[in-house]
């Protein structure tokens, strides 16, 4: 799904982005199972840290509306306060 946004808008800024995100997704994915398994809390260097720059950057690269529509990325990268706006929105 971010290659195919990254690809859609087109610019060299929007596919690099989905390439990082693709990356992001995948380690988060195993992040959180391996968090799930252990019952542990996360460690520095964590998924968890780089979800606020991308989601961040996903609004200002893909548009406010195409990167509400990426709910992994949203649920993790949005702060509280973001995701209650938008949960009352």
């Amino acid at each position: 799904m971010y290659r195919a946004i990254g690809e859609r808008i087109g610019t060299l800024e929007a596919r690099e982005l989905a390439e990082q995100l693709v990356a992001w997704h995948d380690a988060m994915v195993k992040h959180l199972r391996l968090v799930e398994r252990r019952a542990a809390d996360c460690e520095d260097g964590c998924p968890h840290e780089e979800a606020r720059v991308l989601w961040n950057a996903a609004r200002r690269v893909f548009g406010e509306a195409t990167a509400a529509s990426l709910t992994f990325l949203r649920r993790h990268g949005a702060s509280p306060v973001q995701q209650q706006a938008e949960a009352g929105a």
